[in-house]
This record gives structure tokens, C-alpha cells and sequence, in this order.
């Protein structure tokens, strides 16, 4: 769907119906005998380790367990994509696509619904200047993935009318700190989205923790990587100046590495969003004049 992943039978029902065959084949053996007089029935071991993979799951995007993820695109080609998540931020955003536009760097921003609707005149910006921008739910509840699916679908489709109120369709999301879970496929694929991660996290926290960002990212990204940023404000006693400066250093290691920042669509090979036309200042869509004859 729109050239996103989708899949039926998923890793976690794989893995739940090997789990289940494993358990039969081990009910005939002899329970194993464990301290203090208790017994397990070997049978429940797969099981075990089902409930544990489920657990662990949603913290491990790459293992597209729940449903398909994106996050790389080909290590074969000197290009990675700079994602930026939660904002925009009129106080960051600004400033950091002026020193994006420096550097010729495009970059996809996962935004937040309530503030993209808060602040049309910085999204009109984000999208003049070339730059992707996904769906990051209403509100960016961290503990989302553990609501119920309505509300899942609510805070996702809240997002994407406010999107498409501004001239854009979004057909990606990225779910808050990057956690999925079983509930989520199913409103993906009503929803028309596909799901993206990361694959290079230099764990600023939200910018709560800037220092050495830089270092953080330069030191393990590689071609192919999806690298997660944020575009709000850094915590305490950090700058924009101060978390400028970082980004400005991942972009120079990036170059002095090979390395483009590339748009994300053009890394993963698959379309992040769809335009439905132009924006004015306030980043209402603008209607286009009907071609002479029509």
C-alpha cells in the first residue's frame, strides 16, 4: 500500500505458531525438576519465550516483529537520511532549516499534530524548503503503545487530517519513542501508512541531553542509516545555539565521512508523503488556478 511494507502474517504470529508446535512436541517429556520441590513442564518453555519476545519487541524496532518497519535504507550507498521527531518548534525549527539550507542537507520531519496545527507558518517553511514531514501521532503520548486501539487510531488519524489540512498527506508514521505493538498494523493499513524507525539513535532524549551529540552520531553511523533527532528545545542550560552547533558538526563529519543526508524517501526507496498543492504563509493550502481550456 502506496509502496509500504504491509504483511498478514507477521514475525510475532510466525513465531507464536512455532511456539505452539514446539509446545506439543515437547508435552510428551518428563516435567523438569526444579529447586524448593517445584516441576515445569518443558511443553511451557516455548511459551515462555514467546511472552518474553513479545516483551522485548516493541523496544527493538529492527526486528520488525508486529509488523513490517522500516529502518535503513542500502548500506551500499554513501547516503544516509536526518530524521527530526516531536516538533516543529518555532523557538528550533526555524533556525535549524536555515542551517540545513547551508549545508544543502534535506531531512524528514516526524511531527507532532498539535503542533504542526499550533504552528502552520513554520510547517509552510519546512515544506518550501523541500523537506519530508510524517505522522507522529496527536499528541506524542509516550506510553501510546499501551492504549487501547481506538485511541490508537484516533491519535494517528487526528494527525493526519491536521496534515492534510495543510496540504499534506502523510504515508508514513513513526510511532513515539519508536515502540510498536500488536494493535498497531491493523490502523496502519486503515490508515493508508506504512511504519519507519531508525536505525542510528544517538539517545538525546528529546534534546534533554545535547552534549556530545555530535560524537554520538558520527561515531556509529554508517551508509544506509536512518538517523534520529529532535527538533525541540534541549533542556536545561543548553542553548539552540549549543544544540546548533552539534548539528552542525553532524553535518560536517557527514561530509568529511562521504556521506549525503539525503531525503528519506529517496534513501528507503518508498514515498514518505503526498503533496496536495501549495501553502501560503500561515500554511493554509493554496488553490491552484484551472488550466486555460479546462
Amino acid at each position: 500500500m502506496n509502496g509500504w511494507p504491509h504483511s498478514k502474517l507477521s514475525r510475532a504470529l510466525l513465531a507464536g505458531l512455532v511456539g505452539l508446535a514446539a509446545g506439543a512436541g515437547l508435552a510428551f517429556l518428563e516435567p523438569l525438576r526444579l529447586p524448593w520441590g517445584l516441576a515445569l513442564s518443558p511443553a511451557a518453555l516455548p511459551l515462555v519465550l514467546y511472552v518474553a519476545l513479545c516483551f522485548a519487541a516493541p523496544f527493538f524496532p529492527v526486528w520488525s516483529f508486529f509488523l513490517p518497519i522500516v529502518t535503513r535504507g542500502p548500506r551500499e550507498r554513501p547516503a544516509v537520511a536526518l530524521t527530526f521527531d516531536d516538533g516543529p518548534d518555532p523557538r528550533v525549527t526555524p533556525a535549524l532549516l536555515d542551517l540545513l539550507a547551508r549545508y544543502g542537507a534535506r531531512a524528514a520531519f516526524f511531527v507532532v499534530g498539535r503542533n504542526a496545527e499550533a504552528h502552520p507558518e513554520v510547517m509552510a517553511r519546512i515544506r518550501a524548503a523541500g523537506h519530508e514531514v510524517g505522522n507522529h501521532s496527536l499528541s506524542h503520548d509516550p506510553i501510546l503503545m499501551l492504549r487501547s486501539a481506538r485511541l490508537l487510531q484516533s491519535e494517528i488519524a487526528a494527525c493526519q487530517a491536521i496534515l492534510q489540512r495543510q496540504g499534506v498527506t502523510a504515508l508514513a508514521f513513526r510511532p513515539p519513542v519508536g515502540i510498536t505493538n500488536p494493535r498497531l498494523p491493523p490502523v496502519l493499513e486503515r490508515l493508508g501508512l506504512g511504519c519507519v524507525c531508525f536505525s542510528c539513535r544517538p539517545l538525546d532524549f528529546g534534546n534533554r541531553r545535547v552534549a556530545g551529540l555530535a560524537a554520538k552520531v558520527l561515531g556509529s553511523v554508517a551508509p544506509g542509516d536512518v538517523v534520529l533527532l529532535h527538533d525541540v528545545m534541549p533542556g536545561t542550560g543548553v542553548t539552540v545555539e549549543d544544540w546548533l552547533s552539534e548539528i552542525e558538526k553532524i553535518l560536517v563529519g557527514l561530509q568529511a565521512r562521504g556521506l549525503k543526508p539525503v531525503a528519506l524517501s529517496q534513501l528507503i526507496g518508498r514515498p514518505l508523503m503526498v503533496a496536495s498543492g501549495a501553502v501560503d504563509g500561515a500554511g493554509a493550502p493554496v488553490a491552484r488556478p484551472a488550466a486555460e481550456g479546462a
